[in-house]
């Protein structure tokens, strides 16, 4: 009897793990290449390309600007193979006029290529749609959003692209709790009389996700809203809150109340997100989870990174407990190396624990 791997002609496990490490030294040598690029633009050799490495590329007088990320990844997990995966190749196309009009999308082609990926849940190619919506500024403090867009819970959800945060793994609190994305109508904008730049958004849908992940329980419905107070020009804090059903249970009726901070002062930073998910059918049902996370400067483009985590998902009785440290390289600001070691502790949710690291690039 033949494996299923077998079946599969001129793939074996050795000649795609020369691809996979071709494909990580492709993006590197790209990093490299276009930061040369950057270089030569700041020497007006390339000036009239109008684009520096992390900022897009601006398609002539349109208004059109393309832009993107990659991520390339090697994990030694706990019980699992070792992987190396070219994990992310993502497009950011977005539009933006004279007038009042603006467009976005993002495109993600997840699970581009991996080495030990054949069989595995949750491995298989996707090209995801993130983003896809349309802004009006109905004047200088307000906007209206139209279209599928990143959840306002938190600050993490909202930052989103890999090359932009600081470690490779993500905090189980930012992605069990809530679905990441919704599509429907908001509403945003920034009070400068208030609080000093007080930031709002409100938010609805009815449902019908455009181009739903079949890998998530997306909203069957949902109002919430998200607001940041600024405390001082190094400090501010955010709330959550949203009242939604989802697809796979649209007979329970959800509430969540969410509490984020970020501190940042000569490169050091400190951040906090804490969420409470509660349900109608009884406390049993509720989940929560928090995290803190501290960077400290170590040169001019390394940093340690260090995060605490307590995630308690409904029905469990003891709460998982995640430790995580690590180094993040940049390169430059659009190129990014990171490594990190994730130790847990009753771990009942399936959090990933040993070593993980990445390399991402900001188009």
């Amino acid at each position: 009897m033949t494996t299923p791997n077998a079946s599969r002609p001129g793939r074996s496990p050795q000649t795609l793990l020369q691809r996979l490490i071709a494909a990580v030294r492709l993006i590197a040598s790209l990093c490299l290449l276009l930061t040369g690029v950057q270089v030569a633009a700041d020497e007006n050799t390339f000036s009239d390309i109008n684009y520096r490495l992390g900022e897009g590329l601006l398609v002539g007088d349109t208004g059109l600007s393309l832009g993107g990320y990659a991520t390339a990844s090697y994990y030694d997990l706990q019980h699992a193979p070792s992987r190396i995966a070219l994990d992310n190749l993502s497009l950011f196309v977005w539009w933006q006029g004279e007038g009042r009009w603006k467009f976005f999308s993002e495109l993600d082609y997840e699970n581009v290529l991996a080495s030990n990926s054949f069989g595995q849940e949750g491995q298989d190619h996707y090209l995801a749609l993130e983003r896809l919506y349309l802004d009006y500024d109905v004047t200088d403090t307000t906007t209206i959003r139209a279209g599928k867009f990143l959840t306002p819970i938190g600050r993490w959800n909202l930052i989103h692209a890999t090359p932009l945060v600081w470690t490779t793994s993500r905090p189980l609190t930012t992605t069990r709790i809530f679905p990441t994305n919704v599509t429907g109508l908001m509403l945003y904008g920034t009070l400068p009389s208030v609080a000093n730049d007080f930031e709002y958004t409100l938010y609805a849908s009815r449902g019908d996700e455009i181009r739903p992940n079949p890998g998530l329980d997306t909203f069957d419905e949902v109002i919430g809203a998200h607001a940041i107070i600024p405390l001082s020009t190094e400090a501010q804090v955010g709330f959550s809150l949203a009242n939604f059903e989802q697809e796979n249970n649209p007979d329970e009726t959800k509430q969540i109340a969410g509490l984020d901070f970020v501190w940042a002062r000569n490169r050091y930073e400190f951040s906090a997100e804490g969420v409470y998910r509660f349900s109608d059918k009884g406390n049993a049902w509720d989940e929560k989870g928090a995290f803190g996370q501290l960077v400290v400067p170590l040169s001019e483009k390394t940093y340690a990174v260090g995060r605490y985590e307590v995630y308690q998902p409904a029905q469990e009785n003891q709460a998982t407990q995640l430790f995580v440290a690590g180094l993040n390289y940049r390169y430059t600001p659009a190129v990014v190396l990171k490594a990190e070691w994730i130790a847990g502790k009753n771990n009942h949710s399936g959090a990933p624990e040993g070593f993980m690291s990445s390399l991402s690039i900001l188009f």
